[in-house]
């Protein structure tokens, strides 16, 4: 099994104990995915990322008490996942299901039931219980990895990118702020290089991804990666508003590239 860092198999090993008090015998197998898996977590900047599978029926009130304990208990670090029941990851993603977020319980959700989390379970994924992951009985389709990348682009990012392209938001965000310049550089980064190889990447893959394509924005893609590797450090922008410019501009290109 990978080397884990101490905080996050501190983390996973307590929310599967919980899982192992209040659901007894239920839980089947538990996967990290996501920065974990792929080797690119950053202490204080990543949350812990995870599939489980459980036999049914799945009692929502215990599974809640386990997921405020670990909030309550690790406010710090969100271990936010999907449930699955027994046979789902052979078949293709979709519908809704239990998902996890924040330390709170959603029943009936669609989030992360996608071609992209099944690819990077079968190829990156770590299994803390149950069979090892891959792509003989995982239901990999690479191809609808990527039309579900495009439509990511096109909708959620599109749409992202437009509600902040104004000083504020309707939510009261900026484009100003080192969390939005970590989350729309990075994230457009890694569903272009998703789309471009069919494989998806870490953060930090897909920055390395985007220097190459998009070399004219080095500046802003350094800049998010050096904010989410070390956002102590000194930026090399001059200016907060320069530096939004730059994110929109970057953002701007990378969805007309898939246009």
């Amino acid at each position: 099994m990978a080397h884990l860092a101490a905080a996050v198999s501190t983390i996973t090993q307590r929310l599967i104990g919980l899982l192992d008090e209040l659901l007894p015998g239920q839980l089947e197998a538990f996967y990290l995915v996501g920065s974990v898996a792929q080797g690119d977590y950053q202490a204080g900047q990543s949350d812990i990322d995870f599939v489980a599978v459980m036999s049914p029926p799945i009692e929502l009130a215990a599974l809640a008490t386990a997921h405020t304990t670990l909030h309550q208990e690790f406010p710090g670090t969100d271990c936010d996942g999907i449930y699955l029941l027994p046979g789902e990851l052979s078949r293709p993603p979709g519908g809704q299901g239990i998902a996890v977020r924040a330390g709170k319980v959603n029943p009936n959700s669609a989030e992360e039931r996608s071609p992209v989390v099944w690819q990077v379970l079968a190829e990156d994924g770590i299994a803390l219980r149950g069979r090892v992951a891959d792509d003989s009985w995982v239901a990999v389709d690479r191809a609808a990895t990527v039309d579900y990348s495009r439509a990511n682009l096109q909708g959620y990012w599109r749409s992202w990118l437009e509600a902040r392209r104004h000083l504020t938001s309707a939510e009261g965000e900026t484009l100003l702020i080192d969390e939005a310049v970590v989350w729309g550089a990075l994230g457009v980064a890694r569903v272009h290089a998703t789309i471009v190889n069919a494989r998806v990447p870490s953060k930090t893959a897909a920055a390395a991804h985007a220097l190459v394509v998009f070399p004219e924005y080095a500046e802003i893609i350094s800049e998010a990666l050096r904010l989410r590797t070390d956002p102590l450090g000194a930026s090399a922008y001059q200016s907060p508003l320069a530096r939004r410019h730059e994110l929109i501009g970057f953002m701007d290109a990378v969805i007309r590239s898939d246009a």
